[in-house]
């Protein structure tokens, strides 16, 4: 499945995506139910993952999301990231 951004940008995995609430995701590829190709955001408790070893992480698919509000953002964007942090 493709999906595009606010601005008519493909989204890829590997890309990084602010969302409508302002928050940034990392985009995965991942599956959908019926196991085709997708794209998708981590759903999954990171301290959850520590704890249990043997838990897969799961996905939410971008087709939940209103894409008009999602935009690819650079990696200099997120927060914390600058010219000496790389």
């Amino acid at each position: 499945m493709n999906y595009f951004d606010k601005n008519g940008n493909q989204i890829k995995a590997g890309m990084d995506i602010r969302m409508a609430d302002g928050s940034f995701e990392r985009v995965y590829e991942t599956t959908d139910a019926y196991g085709n190709p997708d794209l998708g955001i981590n759903a999954s408790n990171e301290e959850y993952l520590e704890r249990h070893p043997y838990a897969s992480r799961e996905y939410y698919s971008l087709c939940n999301f209103d894409m008009s509000e999602v935009e690819i953002v650079d990696q200099m964007e997120l927060p914390g990231m600058s010219m000496g942090g790389m």
